[in-house]
């Protein structure tokens, strides 16, 4: 009993310290502004993430997860999650260990998201102005701070034309080798994407109309985040 209340006592006293502070070697900032922060989080096989607390963010998984996690009162629950989950998460404090391979994934957190997200469960019924409407883009997510599109397109296929109008961070999941054509401009030259590479688009500022081709021969996928608030 002495050990449990002193383990508990360990887990408290690492409350409130950032991921970055506990672990620096395993997380990379990305990207940083005021609003948001986007870490690459690394567990190799079988390591571990000392206890450290979360804020609210946007977790997307490059990679397949079974972790085991332990919360300040001692209790565990087990989870796992495919290569290319999205989800959102509620704060959080807690330790991790790496049940399975090794872990990567990209965390874009909410600097300012300062109450619960309230989740919606389909697209706009009144689409906003500004809303990337398009076929490859599949909704995946939204709440007052973040709307979240799966972005899937099969070699040699093109998307329409779609206009992004919100600050956004893209997560290329798989990479790949893609063109690029702006509205009344010619084709770009086709670009290599790397997988799990991460960028940041100030889109609020300067929207971008264009359409986008896969010439690769695998699908390319990207995850976009964008910042509603």
């Amino acid at each position: 009993m002495l050990l449990a209340f002193a383990t508990v006592g360990l887990l408290s006293a690492a409350a409130g310290q950032d991921l970055l502070a506990v672990a620096p070697e395993l997380a990379k900032i990305e990207y940083q502004d005021a609003r948001v922060r986007v870490v690459r989080l690394h567990i190799p096989e079988h390591a571990s993430l000392p206890t450290h607390e979360r804020p609210r963010r946007v977790v997307v998984s490059l990679t397949a997860n079974h972790v085991l996690l332990t919360r300040p009162d001692g209790t565990t629950s087990v989870t796992r999650t495919e290569a290319g989950n999205i989800a959102w998460s509620e704060p959080a404090v807690r330790s991790v260990l790496n049940l399975g391979g090794a872990v990567e994934n990209i965390v874009v957190e909410l600097k300012q998201a300062d109450a619960s997200g309230k989740p919606a469960a389909n697209p706009p019924a009144a689409l906003p102005a500004g809303y990337l409407s398009e076929s490859r883009h599949r909704w995946a997510l939204e709440n007052q701070y973040v709307r979240v599109y799966d972005v899937r397109i099969p070699p040699g296929e093109t998307t329409t034309f779609h206009r992004h109008a919100y600050d956004q961070v893209a997560v290329f999941v798989s990479g790949g080798l893609v063109s690029d054509q702006s509205d009344g401009q010619p084709w770009g030259q086709p670009k290599t994407i790397e997988p799990g590479g991460v960028s940041f688009a100030a889109n609020a500022v300067k929207p971008i109309t264009h359409r986008v081709r896969n010439d690769g021969k695998a699908e390319y996928h990207v995850v976009l985040v964008q910042f509603l608030e």
